[in-house]
């Protein structure tokens, strides 16, 4: 994994949804499936789209709600984004799909959530005990 590559994915695994993911590969996804490809598209960055498809995500992945990064680019109006995906072979038919809400991987989402937010108040409570 390349520099840009790895400070990318360090940098989508800084998101809550992501903060319990590994990266360990270009295609690890958080447990609604989403893949750092349906983060960048929601912040709208092309550099970083073209960047993760250069190295091989994938394009057509589910995530959360059955939704691809495609229609997670629509979603958010990010026109550019949209069609650098379909260009580059992204699934169309995707386009317009009705949301498929799966309970088992919303609650382990929320799970590694959790945990996550357990984490950060534990190492809160250490630092201010060291500083007392």
């Amino acid at each position: 994994m390349n520099d840009k590559l790895r400070d990318l994915l360090q940098k989508v695994q800084s998101t809550a949804d992501f903060s319990y993911v590994t990266f360990e590969s270009v295609n690890d996804t958080n447990s609604l499936g989403d893949n750092a490809l349906h983060c960048v598209c929601v912040w709208g960055d092309l550099e970083a789209a073209k960047l993760l498809v250069e190295n091989g995500i994938e394009l057509n992945q589910k995530g959360e709600g059955g939704f691809a990064p495609l229609n997670v680019a629509l979603d958010f109006g990010h026109k550019e984004i949209a069609d650098y995906l379909i260009a580059n072979g992204a699934d169309t038919s995707v386009i317009d799909a009705v949301e498929q809400f799966d309970r088992e991987k919303y609650n382990l989402h929320m799970k590694h959530l959790a945990e996550q937010i357990e984490r950060l108040e534990a190492k809160i409570q250490n630092e201010c005990d060291g500083n007392a």
